[in-house]
């Protein structure tokens, strides 16, 4: 784990925190199916690590509770969880090609689809103030069981949701001069921006 500048971590939570805030406000704005509260946190989890980047979701989300909606608080749970899977998959070199960061972005909107249904159902009864409760409950009224109109109504949102916000973070760190990042070897290896050192020397040999 690179040795990290507390100036730029400084620098990295608000602008995380941000870009989380601008996407958020843009989906409401529109009344979206979406999130897109979780930009800033997926790269900071890539560019600083997972705990930088869940401590980048919580603080975003109690923002959120204060301003927008409280009901956004316990949701700060799912930011984390998308923290870690998210840099789990980077580690993994699945930030590479696109099909693997839509693969990875998907997988991790099913998962936080799963997490955010339990969040959702126990502590606000299945309805948490956002779009999604109006598939929610055209699922309860065809006969669904609670947490599985929950759970069904979250799958497509939080999959697309994720997808979109990996894609936007590998164009960010394709397109962002990352060479001014303390760890920017790593960054433009896993980002397939160079070829790794393995692969040099087989090359080589």
């Amino acid at each position: 784990m690179m040795k990290k500048n507390s100036s730029f971590i400084v620098a990295m939570i608000p602008a995380g925190i941000a870009l989380n805030w601008v996407a958020n406000s843009i989906v409401e704005m529109l009344k979206l199916p979406l999130f897109l509260n979780n930009i800033g946190t997926v790269l900071n989890a890539i560019v600083l690590g997972p705990l930088w980047g869940g401590a980048t979701a919580l603080m975003t989300n109690v923002i959120l509770a204060l301003i927008v909606r409280w009901t956004y608080l316990p949701f700060a749970a799912v930011g984390i969880f998308v923290a870690f899977l998210a840099h789990f998959f980077y580690k993994k070199g699945w930030f590479k090609k696109g099909w693997k960061v839509i693969t990875s972005g998907a997988v991790t909107g099913l998962l936080a689809s799963a997490v955010a249904t339990v969040i959702s159902v126990y502590v606000f009864g299945g309805f948490s103030g956002h779009t999604v409760d109006v598939l929610t409950a055209g699922l309860i009224a065809s006969g669904q069981q609670i947490f599985n109109a929950a759970f069904i109504a979250n799958i497509p949102g939080t999959m697309a949701d994720k997808i979109l916000t990996f894609w936007i973070v590998w164009m960010i760190l394709k397109i962002f001069p990352v060479r001014f990042l303390p760890n920017a070897k790593d960054i433009r290896e896993k980002i397939g921006a160079v070829k790794s050192k393995h692969k040099e020397r087989k090359m080589s040999a």
